[in-house]
């Protein structure tokens, strides 16, 4: 019975991103599962493409079906439910099955299709004599690598081809003789000049050579292909499929026995073997399955050519053993036991584990002070989770995040702790998915991408500081792992745990109107009281006379903390020393040449960086535009701060954490270490520092601006300011002694700064929330925003306006919707060479808003033409730039 796969095939584009039917050969029918990749052949040429198997089909309206090639995987690389999600993926996000699907897949494993050319000898003759896969002829004469044909005569690989005699390749005829490059027999002498040409790239190349770069290489003769064609009918070559991905298992090779122990030892004893090297070896695979040759020659204190030996007798064999790459190797974890719950845990933990019980899809918010103990009350949950025989993921918004909570959780779990982020590399990355997979592991922490872990029966995922925008994706598709989340508890009957002590007012919202569960812990878990907080006026810092970065009260209270050992940490939102270049004279700000930003000087390599592009050039020593001296760096970045530090407080120690310090692959935890372990007195850092961070003996937290960030062009400006100064107040008296917070700012009045001072959140969200009522922002609405770019202005322009026009008439005024007057200039007008163009929309349906917007991706790419113009849509975007 014939059996049909419906295949969705991997990097398409959206116009063809749709399912195709594909027979499935016989030999398949037993092995081939939903979830696998296959090869299939794709489009008018029938070129090879990889493909993902999502279902079976009983019988198919198309005709002349074609049939898979090859199946790449032994088991499903993608569960039925993640399938599920990619459909809903595809049609909320905008986004190709392919884009969805590497979402979960781990990178590097896609597999890569390489056409190899080869010179095929006698491989295609009648009699079958010619060349095997192991360098021998088929008909078993020699004619191998090591310089020897059958008749002694000099034919190797790297000389040429031989079979037979019939003819050679560059360099040695059939007899043996010496001659230059070519074929010389009859079949090469009525070659066509270009074939002949074909056939000696080929030769010079040591006779097989990528179908590719053979065309480089033909450059622009005619007629490649078909001449190509040609030497395969005739037997001169042959084209075959290679299938490779850029990770994969890492082995390492093994000795093992390969007779039964009791005849290795007998011959040990009767001295059937004498060498004391070789006795040697024989005892520790008697003691030992297997041993890693390496280990083995090491250990045993012997030569490759002893094992060699031994296994050319038939003593030992050799095998390829599996490796692991754990990323927490380096890293020793004591166990823990669970703590004794306060009285506010206690309560939390029996009304969620309610929920559990249920077996249904539920979501809670956890509203916790900072210090009131969430994470026990994770660990808690989770192993009653696993208790039960689930699975639980937990997400954190910072890599920097990750160390300090697995460090928790596999003191509490041990090795059934996972760990999944961007700065594992591919192979870790590839190893610890494999083990979520298979089920070896029974909890998941990771940052966003953690969403997306192959586990089967989740019961539990919580996304530890809801809050942060880290969660949401800025690339395609750009989803939010909380909505992912939701999705795939709905899907399992999982429970949703949102924890913070500073909630997205979306997710207040939503809890306050009973759509989602609220539970709330107001105290700190070691009954030490919130920190003091103290706000200081700069503008009177001023007045006063003092010009530095750091307030008078602040410079006091670091000098108390250095001279008692206690530890002190200072936050600001802005790497680098200056935060632009700017001339005196003509009032020119040095700006990025790729794009529409001021450039950020670094002290440390005397160069200006655009943030957004990396784009860098050396500090001017005079202005590019008029020539003038009067040019210097203007505002502070951490950098800077780290230097007035060395200049006030020289006695002190003091350890930076920023996008600069944080470039190498364990960077965050070594840093965190060094500040825990060796009691830095000072910890300079951006928003790293600010959540999530437990040291005991800091003691005094300092904000150096904290209305930084109020200019923003963004209506989330004041919730990220309360947000962002909450939680790094939140660092101070985590241990036995007090905590004091110092912010400095300009502006004493505003609402989120002097909420934040008090730990107030819900006086905070109070104001926001009739602030977004009554301009119509989220969460009483949706807000879609499209941004057209082109690295021709008046291409993005017009296409813009074309979208802006479609849209208009898609929207209903009668029911809310509204487009905001436009298209109008993106903030940052111009990323990477692109000029960008932006059209905001406003629409209290989700579900209608997402079909206009799926109209809109499909007439965009209808209509694009040749240009290179390009359409980004975000709903609900955590950036409005």
């Amino acid at each position: 019975m014939k059996k049909i796969a419906v295949v969705v095939i991997n990097g398409t584009t959206r116009d063809f991103d749709r399912e195709y039917h594909y027979i499935v050969p016989e030999e398949f029918h037993e092995k081939l599962e939903v979830g696998m990749r296959v090869i299939v052949p794709f489009g008018r040429g029938s070129r090879p493409k990889e493909g993902y198997v999502i279902g079976f089909a009983d019988n198919s309206e198309f005709d002349g079906l074609k049939e898979i090639k090859k199946v790449v995987d032994k088991k499903p690389v993608l569960l039925p439910s993640q399938i599920d999600l990619a459909a809903w993926m595809k049609r909320r996000y905008f986004c190709t099955y392919s884009q969805a699907f590497r979402c979960m897949l781990p990178p590097g494993i896609d597999v890569r299709s390489l056409q190899i050319v080869e010179l095929a000898g006698g491989d295609n003759r009648a009699d079958g004599s010619g060349f095997a896969d192991d360098g021998g002829s088929a008909d078993g004469s020699c004619c191998t690598h090591d310089n020897g044909s059958a008749d002694g005569s000099c034919c190797t690989h790297d000389s040429g081809v031989r079979t037979d005699g019939n003819f050679a390749v560059q360099g040695r005829s059939g007899d043996g003789s010496c001659h230059g490059p070519g074929l010389y027999d009859e079949a090469y002498k009525d070659l066509t000049p270009n074939k002949k040409l074909l056939i000696d790239l080929i030769s010079s190349n040591d006779g097989s050579i990528e179908y590719e770069e053979l065309k480089k290489l033909y450059g622009r003769k005619s007629n490649f292909g078909r001449n190509l064609e040609e030497l395969a009918d005739q037997g001169l070559v042959r084209i075959t499929e290679q299938y490779s991905s850029a990770v994969r298992a890492k082995t390492v090779r093994a000795a093992c026995l390969a007779m039964p122990p009791e005849e290795v030892s007998s011959d040990i004893e009767t001295g059937v073997i004498k060498r004391i090297q070789q006795i040697r070896v024989l005892e520790m695979l008697l003691e030992n399955e297997y041993i890693a040759v390496q280990d083995l020659m090491r250990f045993a204190g012997v030569s490759a050519s002893v094992l060699d030996t031994l296994s050319k007798y038939g003593y030992i064999s050799y095998m390829d053993l599996e490796v692991k790459r754990d990323p927490l190797r380096h890293r020793k974890v004591e166990p823990t036991e669970p703590m004794e719950p306060t009285r506010e845990q206690k309560t939390v933990l029996e009304n969620i584990k309610a929920l559990i019980d249920t077996g249904k899809f539920h979501e809670v918010l956890l509203h916790g002070v900072t210090g009131s103990g969430k994470t026990e009350v994770y660990l808690q949950l989770i192993q009653y989770v696993l208790d039960r025989g689930r699975q639980a993921i937990v997400l954190v918004p910072e890599i920097s995040l990750t160390p300090q909570m697995v460090d928790r959780f596999r003191g509490r779990f041990g090795d059934m702790v996972a760990v999944m982020h961007s700065r594992l590399s591919p192979g870790e990355r590839y190893d610890q998915w494999r083990l979520i997979r298979d089920g070896n592991v029974k909890v998941v922490v990771g940052a966003r991408s953690a969403i997306f872990a192959p586990f089967d029966r989740p019961g539990l995922v919580i996304i530890d500081e809801e809050h942060e925008t880290t969660y949401k994706s800025e690339t395609t598709p750009k989803y939010h792992a909380a909505q992912i989340a939701a999705k795939r508890c709905m899907y399992s009957g999982a429970v949703l745990i949102y924890g913070s002590a500073t909630p997205s007012v979306s997710t207040y919202q939503r809890a306050l109107e009973g759509r989602i569960g609220l539970a709330v812990m107001r105290e700190r878990a070691n009954e030490m009281v919130m920190p003091g907080v103290a706000m200081v006026d700069m503008r009177k810092e001023l007045e006063l006379g003092n010009k530095t970065i750091f307030s008078i009260l602040l410079s006091a209270e670091i000098e108390k903390n250095i001279a008692s050992g206690q530890q002190t940490m200072l936050f600001l939102n802005k790497r680098g020393y200056a935060s632009f270049v700017l001339c005196r004279n003509c009032g020119i700000r040095l700006k990025c040449r790729h794009c529409s930003i001021t450039m950020t000087y670094h002290s440390i390599d005397d160069r200006l960086i655009c943030h957004y592009c990396g784009y860098t050039v050396k500090m001017p020593s005079v202005c590019p535009k008029c020539g003038s001296g009067h040019i210097r760096q203007f505002g502070i970045g951490t950098q800077k701060v780290e230097e007035e530090l060395h200049k006030y407080f020289p006695d002190a120690s003091v350890i930076r954490m920023d996008m600069d310090t944080t470039t190498g692959k364990r960077s965050h935890e070594e840093i965190l270490d060094t500040f825990r372990k060796e009691n830095i007195n000072i910890l300079i850092g951006t928003q790293m520092i600010a959540k999530g961070h437990d040291f005991p003996n800091v003691t005094l937290v300092g904000v150096l601006v904290a209305d930084s960030m109020l200019g923003m062009d963004d209506f989330r400006a004041s919730e990220r300011t309360f947000q962002l100064l909450t939680q790094v107040a939140g660092r101070a008296g985590r241990g036995s002694m007090p905590g004091r917070v110092i912010i400095q700012t300009y502006n004493t009045e505003d609402y989120s700064i002097t909420a934040a001072s008090r730990h107030d959140y819900e006086t905070f969200f109070r104001q926001e929330q009739q602030i977004r009522k009554r301009l119509c922002y989220p969460p009483f609405t949706h807000i879609a925003m499209v941004v057209v770019s082109s690295v021709n202005d008046r291409i993005a322009l017009s296409k813009a306006k074309d979208a802006y026009d479609f849209l208009a008439g898609g929207f209903d005024a009668s029911a809310g919707d509204e487009l905001l007057p436009g298209p109008v200039r993106a903030p940052i007008a111009r990323l990477r060479n692109r000029y960008r163009w932006r059209v905001i929309a406003k629409c209290g349906s989700l579900s209608r808003l997402s079909a206009i917007l799926s109209r809109l991706t499909d007439h965009f790419m209808k209509n694009r033409g040749k240009s290179d113009a390009d359409i980004s849509i975000d709903i609900d975007p955590t950036s409005m730039m």
